[in-house]
């Protein structure tokens, strides 16, 4: 379904949540999840089956602790969840996983468990031409469920929307030349106070196949750059990102990158976004570009390497008004330690929201970012403009 069916719900069950507080007065009120996903790197099908979503009002609560609710998923036929293909979940479309009835206050905990039974959890290789379906290794913490940071308010008589991002890219990680995947769930809960980005056709006809949008956000202080939201582009160039978190007073947008295999990237910076509106963006035409291959080997001491493309578009002599974006990310193999990165050899075009486009600075110039999970460590610029970059390498 789309989020649009219900974003005037959700903007009043805010308010009426935020104005009922942590409070607990004997009330009782709805909670209704939802699940929906990024695009997945290199896989036809991310299959998880899920079972439940539990919340607690304690931060502390252990597994078996009094006090949880369930919101219990109803499972297919012949399994103990339901399973879900989560490169289905693109352009605003979410999967429901059911609703339950919550006594009102302030809630801290929130669960996702996934099924560990054999099969529950698949993927399919876009390489692989017999399509066969290989099973995921999953963490044994998944039976208590997979622990999410959100706190929420929940008000009598009223119903607050949860929606799970399940970030498939993110979340398998290739285990050496066996063949094996292991699953390591990347989720975040996306708030209740949500609008959504409409893009009008990408073209090339020929670039739509691979093209994908993604919204970011990087912050000058710290130099991190964050994915908030992304998506594919249908097959006419349309896309849609929804739900997005709504963009606060005082602070600046979303930075905006539309880019496809073989393509220069295109920027929007300063995007907006407003609770219960969608923000539109014009038709784009990406520039044929020379895909390039940035290459090397993390070494971490728990095989959970991770390396981010970063390309500083707008320059300036002053920092804090430099663009950051990310070009392109990748698990490490948590076996070898292996990763590759593709990214274009040419300069992005790059424009704040409402402006012409225009070219960019640092044209096949990245730094990638490395991380074990705890730490980052950055490499220097790696210049690909003229040829791929190999041995970018890092130990942690």
């Amino acid at each position: 379904m789309r989020l649009s069916t219900f974003l005037p719900a959700i903007a009043a069950a805010a308010t009426l949540a935020a104005c009922g507080g942590g409070g607990d007065s004997g009330g009782t009120g709805t909670l209704s999840v939802k699940m929906t996903d990024a695009p997945a790197c290199g896989y036809d099908h991310v299959w998880v089956t899920v079972t439940k979503v539990r919340v607690h009002k304690s931060a502390s609560a252990g597994d078996a602790d009094p006090g949880w609710s369930e919101v219990i998923v109803t499972p297919d036929a012949g399994r103990d969840g339901h399973r879900i293909d989560l490169l289905s979940l693109q352009n605003g479309l979410l999967a429901d996983l059911g609703q339950t009835a919550l006594p009102e206050g302030h809630y801290t905990q929130v669960r996702l468990v996934l099924s560990a039974a054999s099969g529950a959890n698949q993927i399919v290789l876009t390489d692989d031409t017999t399509k066969t379906p290989i099973n995921l290794d999953t963490p044994s913490a998944q039976q208590s469920g997979l622990k999410l940071k959100h706190g929420f308010d929940v008000a009598a008589g009223e119903e607050v929307d949860l929606v799970l991002d399940f970030d498939a890219c993110k979340s398998i990680v290739k285990a050496g030349a066996s063949n094996r995947y292991n699953l390591k769930p990347v989720v975040s809960v996306i708030p209740i106070l949500v609008g959504s980005i409409d893009g009008g056709a990408v073209s090339p006809e020929a670039a739509r196949a691979g093209a994908w949008a993604s919204l970011q956000r990087f912050d000058p202080s710290s130099g991190a750059v964050t994915v908030v939201r992304s998506t594919t582009v249908r097959a006419d160039g349309t896309w849609t990102l929804e739900p997005v978190p709504v963009t606060q007073q005082g602070s600046p947008g979303y930075n905006l990158v539309i880019g496809a295999p073989g393509y220069a990237n295109v920027v929007y910076t300063n995007v907006p976004v407003t609770t219960g509106q969608s923000t539109p963006v014009p038709a784009v035409t990406l520039t044929a570009s020379t895909a390039r291959s940035i290459a090397g080997n993390i070494a971490t001491a728990n095989g959970t390497g991770s390396a981010q493309a970063l390309q500083t578009v707008v320059d300036n002599a002053d920092n804090a008004l430099d663009i950051v974006i990310q070009a392109a990310f990748a698990n490490a193999d948590s076996v070898t330690g292996d990763y590759a990165l593709s990214v274009p050899a040419g300069a992005a075009k790059v424009a704040p929201y409402g402006s012409a486009l225009a070219g960019a600075a640092n044209g096949g110039k990245y730094v990638v970012r490395a991380s074990d999970g705890t730490t980052t460590q950055d490499s220097g610029v790696v210049d690909v403009s003229s040829a791929n970059a190999t041995g970018v390498d890092f130990t942690f």
